[in-house]
């Protein structure tokens, strides 16, 4: 197989196919320094000492200092986040309105208010079913200052509406950032198949020029960590000019295309098999020496003679030049030596 695929993306956790986990951290950051600067204008508005007195000072800054700490924790590189403790974050959120609620008198006061930067949050970022147990946990949010307050049905009329407009806001909200995500995620497909396109060689199906010299410059840098042995053949088809002369360039091209899969038929798994150009083709064969790629070669020779014929029905030959890495050469002083080791072959 033509060593063209790209290194696989860890997939997504259930339900967040597309997700961007660096723009949730910063939306987060965002939110909650929202609702840090927010409660600070609200508090001379609405002071925390109906519940406990002065001491609600003294808990609210409790609650701001947090805030602020996890506005740094959702910006620093050194701690890793995952969708579930975000989902967690937003609901140490819910409960500390909630108590900024309680402290401020419970019904009338305006901290419930804040709810919303956690709703419109938790409904970009999460699947439904998790916007769904946030909403219901609003909701109980929303209706606890009738149970410890009082019953006002004014105010519970204000809250029901309240609550109506925040889940279209939270519908609206998911559905946008649905279709960024399906967007992101057809253009990370489209990318991808790009790059292993740009990486096939389209008459054989095997990896092209290109996709040789990046697997090549990876294996040399892995043999030199291992210790390894590592060698390039290089092979083409002896007098290949003739039959396209003779039998058009179509034949040639079934030559070709017989002779890749000749190729790939005899290597092991480790060895992998490219198109260089034209008529020419290249083997990188890890774990290989020379006197190894040698016989390896011989034995291509030998199956290609058999396996593949032109279109007069004589047999294929085909040439081939091999080279070991040895230490300080570069890939490309590999793949030159090589070349000049099947240059060096005389045809027949």
């Amino acid at each position: 197989m033509p060593d063209t695929e790209t290194n696989p993306v860890p997939p997504a956790p259930d339900g967040y196919l597309g997700a961007d986990m660096a723009l949730s951290l910063r939306m987060g950051s965002i939110i909650w320094a929202l609702g840090i600067i927010l409660t600070v204008v609200l508090l001379p508005l609405s002071p925390p000492t109906a519940a406990i007195g002065s001491a609600g000072w003294a808990l609210s800054g409790l609650l701001l200092a947090l805030a602020l700490a996890l506005v740094w924790a959702l910006r620093s590189p050194r701690i890793q986040w995952s969708y579930t403790r975000l989902l967690a974050s937003s609901y140490v959120g819910l409960v500390a309105i909630v108590v900024m609620q309680w402290l401020a008198g419970g019904v009338g006061a305006p901290y419930e208010r804040l709810l919303l930067l956690g709703v419109v949050y938790v409904a970009a970022i999460h699947p439904p079913r998790r916007i769904v147990a946030f909403m219901v946990m609003t909701a109980l949010a929303l209706g606890a200052p009738f149970l410890y307050d009082r019953w006002d049905l004014d105010a519970v009329a204000a809250s029901l509406a309240g609550l109506i407009v925040w889940i279209a806001l939270a519908f609206v909200a998911h559905v946008m950032m649905r279709g960024v995500r399906s967007q992101r995620v057809s253009l990370r497909d489209g990318e991808s198949r790009a790059r292993v396109e740009a990486r096939l060689d389209d008459l054989t199906g095997i990896g092209n020029r290109r996709a040789f010299e990046e697997a090549l410059g990876d294996e040399v840098a892995r043999v030199r960590r291992l210790g390894s042995p590592l060698s390039v053949a290089m092979l083409d088809i002896e007098q290949f000019k003739s039959v396209n002369d003779e039998f058009g360039h179509l034949e040639g091209d079934e030559c070709l295309r017989a002779l890749a899969a000749a190729f790939k038929s005899q290597l092991r798994a480790p060895d992998r098999c490219y198109r260089w150009g034209g008529d020419e083709f290249a083997l990188v064969l890890p774990g290989t020496r020379d006197a190894g790629a040698d016989r390896l070669g011989q034995r291509l020779r030998e199956f290609v003679a058999v396996a593949c014929k032109r279109p007069d029905g004589e047999s294929l030959l085909v040439r081939y030049g091999a080279a070991q890495l040895e230490s300080g050469m570069s890939a490309e002083e590999l793949v030159a030596r090589a070349d000049l080791s099947l240059g060096a072959r005389l045809p027949g």
